[in-house]
């Protein structure tokens, strides 16, 4: 009788450890819609290019509209295939790992991060160059690098995206553009994966006419949860992929002078 109570009594022990441990775990949703938008002015002054952009994302199963920022810079063109560019970025509603709190014992939630400003450094170069040896000649073959500093968490984080654009031209004037992506990021002082968040996406972007172009996008995302501060003050190690297709609308202000 005394064997078999112990063995009962080992057996709760472990299920409501590993219970206890699962509730220290965030969980992803299955598959998720979201949506994003974002309105841009390009400023052309022949080798440098300023630059502001306004973006938002409605997000989660509940499309909470949590993520906005704004960024301002320039792009320097270097050489007719290569544009480096410095930028400043303000943000509010961004989700980072150590954000999964536990606020009071046994207790865990993300924090809404709807209200903490958050500025970014971000150094962007991106070669691009003429694929004229394809079907149709009017492609362009790119690879963004940008490096960005979160000053608020001074994580350190490579975003690496090549793409591949095709411009239907009519009239010697474009049209259509119709882009496939993949984009990379990679955290370089924090995370327990090599590789963030990554997203292939399409994008149509209609060019209305010289000053606005509308864009259309199609992205599925993938990001990866690694344990926070407070799972690691328990004992507890995770990696959860969190995934989303997320539908973009874009409205562009080019402006040459």
């Amino acid at each position: 009788m005394n064997t078999r109570v112990l063995l009962i009594s080992a057996v709760v022990a472990v299920v409501s450890t590993f219970s206890a441990a699962a509730n220290h775990i965030p969980t992803a949703p299955a598959v998720v819609a979201e949506f994003a938008g974002r309105s841009t002015l390009l400023i052309d002054l022949g080798r440098f290019d300023p630059l502001v952009e306004v973006e938002g994302r409605l997000e989660d199963t509940n499309h909470e509209f949590r993520y906005r920022g704004l960024t301002a810079g320039a792009y320097l063109r270097l050489h007719k295939n290569l544009k480096a560019g410095a930028f400043y970025r303000i943000q509010q509603g961004a989700r980072h790992d150590d954000d999964w709190i536990e606020p009071t014992a046994g207790v865990w939630k993300w924090v809404d991060s709807r209200d903490r400003a958050e500025q970014v450094l971000i150094l962007d170069v991106s070669p691009r160059f003429l694929f004229d040896f394809l079907p149709g000649q009017n492609w362009v073959f790119t690879v963004k690098n940008r490096y960005l500093y979160n000053t608020y968490n001074s994580q350190h984080t490579l975003m690496v995206r090549p793409g591949l654009s095709y411009f239907l031209i009519r009239n010697r004037e474009p049209l259509f553009t119709f882009s496939l992506n993949y984009g990379f990021y990679i955290p370089l002082n924090f995370g327990e994966t090599f590789f963030y968040e990554h997203e292939p996406y399409l994008s149509v972007l209609y060019h209305l006419n010289r000053n606005v172009k509308l864009e259309l996008t199609g992205a599925y995302k993938t990001v990866t949860w690694s344990t926070s501060e407070d799972s690691w003050a328990n004992w507890d190690t995770y990696t959860v992929n969190y995934r989303a297709f997320v539908v973009g609308f874009g409205v562009l202000f080019p402006v040459t002078f």
